[in-house]
């Protein structure tokens, strides 16, 4: 029999191994509840009124599209199927005014945000104050001012959804190295990012070889202990670039104790 962790610790558990976008994930029993949540809680924030941002523009929304519930989804399911009613310390990072952080902060985990977007920032303020969530943003950037010295080693978890793509190159490593150390002991990074030769995003990572080296620059280890698999499946994501086909992919990763 699989023995109980003890009361109070914190587990993470991966949904499903690191890899790139498949639909069939929402489906998962262990998905699926918190892809269904997700989605009430967006229609529940359009009627009341507060917007939240998709690729960084902010208005009144009341769903998120498949692939996007895909990487908030996959999120959820990591940070709270075993930890229901424990405030968890999150750091995001460039998702101001998103779903994702409306959502943990809205169940009680204290969320810090880092984005360049002053606008969005304030929006994310904003719906702090009037939802009483414990959540702040800052338009901090992490690549230029180094995290405040408390941060260091203070968050259970550290998210990313579709940021990556949007720095340069040699920044990528850079800000998977500074957003481990943000960590505790034992905490996660679950990081999605657009994958695929012909992904549109200049910063689009390409290669298993390239996600690879972001994992390494990182010094974290794979949640559950599975290398990054790509399922060879592409599609067209992005209806600016209706002709490109590529996909998302998701990284589960651990810092050890």
């Amino acid at each position: 029999m699989r023995a109980h962790p003890p009361a109070g610790t914190v587990v993470f558990n991966a949904p499903f191994p690191s890899r790139t976008y498949d639909p069939r994930d929402l489906a998962l029993s262990h998905v699926a509840p918190w892809a269904r949540a997700l989605r009430a809680f967006g229609a529940k924030l359009a009627l009341k009124g507060t917007p939240f941002a998709v690729n960084g523009v902010l208005r009144r929304r009341f769903f998120a599209r498949r692939h996007k519930l895909w990487e908030y989804a996959a999120s959820a399911a990591c940070l709270l199927s075993a930890n229901q009613g424990r405030r968890l310390r999150i750091l995001d990072f460039g998702g101001a005014a998103t779903l994702p952080i409306y959502f943990f902060a809205a169940r009680g985990c204290e969320v810090e945000c880092l984005d360049v977007d002053e606008a969005l920032c304030a929006a994310t303020r904003k719906a702090a104050a009037r939802h009483g969530w414990p959540l702040d943003a800052s338009p901090d950037n992490l690549l230029e001012t180094p995290a405040p010295p408390n941060w260091a080693g203070a968050f259970d978890a550290v998210i990313s959804a579709s940021v990556l793509e949007h720095l340069p190159k040699p920044q990528q490593a850079v800000a998977v190295a500074r957003l481990a150390a943000l960590l505790r002991p034992g905490g996660v990074m679950v990081i999605s990012f657009d994958f695929g030769k012909d992904a549109p995003q200049p910063g689009a990572v390409r290669s298993v070889e390239e996600v690879e080296a972001l994992v390494a620059a990182s010094g974290l280890s794979y949640t559950g202990g599975a290398r990054f698999q790509d399922t060879g499946a592409r599609f067209a994501l992005d209806r600016r670039h209706a002709r490109s086909k590529f996909t998302f992919a998701v990284l589960f990763l651990e810092k050890g104790a």
